[in-house]
C-alpha cells in the first residue's frame, strides 16, 4: 500500500492530539512530512524544523549586533578609537612578534587532531523525486526563479487553523 496517509502520533486525552501526515512507499518505507496538533477541539500545523532554526538564528544574529552597536556607541562617548590608531607603535610592533615554537606547537596539536578525528561523513542523499539545488536555475522576468519541482514539505502555504464546533 502506497500513498499520503495520516496517523495518531500521540493522544493526551481529551485535550491534545498529534496527528502525522506521511508518504507511504512501501510496507517498510515512510516519509514523514507534516505534524498537526489538535489542542482543545482546534487544528494547528507544527511549524517545520527549519523555520524553527532559521527564526531563532535571525532572533540571536540581531541581538548579537544590537549588543556589538550599542558597545561600538558607548566606547565612543568614552573616547576610546575603535580602529586603534590611537595604540602606539611600541605595543603594536610587540604585538606582532610571534614565537615559532608556539607556531610549532599548535600545528603539531592540529595535526594530532585531524588524525584522531575520522573525516566527515558525506552528505544524506536527496529523497527520491528531488533534485540537487542547481546555481544555473533560470529566472523569469520578474526575477524569481524558476524550479520545476518544489518541495512539498516546504511548499505547504500559511499554516491553517480549523475550528470545530462541539
Amino acid at each position: 500500500m502506497t500513498g499520503i496517509e495520516y496517523m495518531l502520533n500521540e493522544v493526551m486525552e481529551p485535550h491534545l492530539f498529534v496527528i502525522r501526515k506521511q508518504k507511504r512507499d512501501g510496507p517498510d518505507k515512510v516519509t514523514p512530512m507534516l505534524t498537526y496538533y489538535v489542542l482543545d477541539g482546534s487544528i494547528y500545523q507544527a511549524p517545520q524544523l527549519s523555520s524553527v532554526f532559521a527564526s531563532r538564528m535571525v532572533r540571536a544574529l540581531y541581538y548579537i549586533s544590537k549588543s556589538f552597536t550599542v558597545a561600538a556607541s558607548k566606547l565612543e562617548k568614552i573616547g576610546y578609537d575603535t580602529e586603534g590608531d590611537s595604540v602606539k607603535p611600541e605595543t603594536k610592533a610587540g604585538a606582532e612578534n610571534i614565537d615559532f615554537k608556539e607556531v610549532m606547537r599548535v600545528d603539531h596539536i592540529l595535526t594530532t587532531l585531524q588524525r584522531k578525528l575520522s573525516p566527515a561523513p558525506p552528505p544524506p542523499p536527496f529523497p527520491e523525486g528531488f533534485a540537487a539545488p542547481s546555481s544555473d536555475t533560470a529566472e523569469t522576468q520578474d526575477g524569481q526563479a524558476q524550479n520545476g519541482h518544489t518541495d512539498p514539505i516546504i511548499d505547504q502555504g500559511a499554516a491553517k487553523r480549523l475550528k470545530i464546533e462541539k
